[in-house]
């Protein structure tokens, strides 16, 4: 079961009253939509935006008043928001992975399923597989995306190991990436498979998007949150913002939220999540 991260502080700072429009850019199963059509009702309502038509599906089921579903990417929140005559007094984003796609999904996200396949995808925009990179891409190509995307150190030496195991068997499971990987440290797995991840889903050029879209639609006097969970991620946010700032569009917080103590006992998938707050 998916936890939602930091609830108590995304409800302080968005500040939402009765009657308030909201958009929550990353639907997911819904957990912070929830808080949000509670916060702001009766008259209130939420657009949630989520890729993943698993995932609406088990949403749509719940038959939620004032929950308005729109498949897409948030990358195209723009468009998204005037299809459905939608004006928002906050918008919310959490960029971190879903239990669900883990867990559930059966595409290969985690490093501890070894029977899933390489897929990665988290919806229909993104084309390639992470098989089909580890399988067709050159070394270097391989080599760059795990150390841009997973700031990964020994990036070249995996890359060449993948090119050159690729000879003797494709590459088409999880177990299949961890044999030849043939890393023990679980963090430098998880450094892998975050880079494919982001790669595939073009995820950071996704949220750059996403943020100028949101600060154009959004009311004035509302607010922006995000929730971030790797240093990627929360630089982009933070550099964004700051850009904000310099051409006196809004005020941001000078440091991001984290967890409390208490919170990560609950929930240990809390610990790196760090939040930030733009007011337009």
């Amino acid at each position: 079961m998916h936890i939602s991260v930091l609830t108590h502080e995304v409800l302080a700072h968005l500040d939402l009253k009765p009657g308030d429009k909201v958009i929550d850019a990353t639907l997911d199963g819904g957990g912070h939509a929830k808080l949000f059509l509670n916060a702001v009702k009766p008259s209130g309502k939420v657009l949630g935006i989520e890729q993943d038509a698993g995932m609406i599906e088990a949403l749509k089921s719940e038959h939620l008043e004032n929950l308005i579903i729109a498949k897409g990417n948030f990358r195209n929140i723009i468009e998204i928001a005037k299809k459905n005559n939608f004006n928002p007094d906050a918008i919310f984003f959490d960029f971190g992975m879903s239990t669900w796609h883990i867990k559930e999904s059966g595409r290969g996200f985690s490093f501890q399923r070894m029977e899933e396949p390489l897929d990665m995808r988290f919806g229909e925009d993104a084309k390639t597989t992470a098989a089909e990179i580890l399988n067709s891409f050159t070394a270097d190509k391989i080599a760059e995306i795990f150390k841009e995307y997973g700031e990964e150190s020994r990036a070249h030496f995996l890359a060449k190991r993948i090119v050159e195991r690729r000879k003797q068997k494709r590459i088409l499971t999880v177990g299949d990436l961890i044999n030849v990987l043939d890393v023990k440290h679980p963090k430098m797995l998880a450094r892998i498979f975050q880079s494919l991840r982001i790669f595939i889903n073009d995820e950071i050029n996704a949220l750059n998007e996403g943020l100028a879209g949101a600060v154009e639609i959004l009311n004035a006097n509302g607010r922006i949150a995000t929730l971030s969970y790797h240093s990627l991620e929360d630089r982009a946010v933070k550099n964004f913002f700051k850009g904000l700032e310099k051409k006196n569009l809004g005020t941001t917080l000078k440091k991001p939220i984290g967890p409390t103590i208490d919170e990560i006992r609950m929930n240990p998938s809390a610990r790196s999540a760090k939040l930030r707050i733009f007011k337009k």
